[in-house]
C-alpha cells in the first residue's frame, strides 16, 4: 500500500503547478483554461488536505496504540473512530478508540438474539 504521505506530496506539487498554469494563462488572456487550471487547483488542494489529516489520524492511532500497550490508559481520541464519526456514533470500527469494541457488539446482538428467541 502506498504511504499516504507521497499522496499528499503529489498533491500539493500538482496543485503548485497547476497555480502557475492558472497564472500564466490569466497573463495570456486565456480565461477560459485558466477557470479549469484553478478548479484542479482547489481539487488537488482539497485532496493535499484529506491526506494531511489522514497520515495525523495514523499518527495519534499510533500513539494511542502505543501507550495502551505500555499499560497506560489514554482518553479515547475524539472521534474515537472514523466509523463512528460518519455514521453519528451507530457503528464503530476495529480501530476504534472508544470503550466499543467488537466482542460487547456481536455479544449485545447475541443477547438481544437470545432474549426475542
Amino acid at each position: 500500500m502506498t504511504n499516504p504521505r507521497r499522496y499528499q506530496h503529489a498533491a500539493a506539487a500538482g496543485a503548485i503547478v497547476l497555480a502557475a498554469a492558472t497564472i500564466g494563462a490569466l497573463a495570456a488572456g486565456l480565461y477560459v483554461p485558466a477557470c479549469g487550471f484553478a478548479f484542479g487547483v482547489l481539487v488537488l488542494v482539497e485532496a493535499a488536505l484529506r491526506e494531511h489529516r489522514r497520515v495525523n489520524r495514523a499518527q495519534l492511532e499510533c500513539e494511542w496504540a502505543r501507550r495502551r500497550a505500555l499499560g497506560m490508559t489514554p482518553p479515547p481520541l475524539d472521534p474515537c473512530c472514523l466509523l463512528s464519526l460518519h455514521s453519528h456514533g451507530q457503528a464503530h470500527d476495529r480501530k476504534c478508540t472508544g470503550t466499543h469494541s467488537l466482542a460487547q457488539f456481536i455479544d449485545q446482538l447475541e443477547q438481544q438474539q437470545k432474549d426475542s428467541a
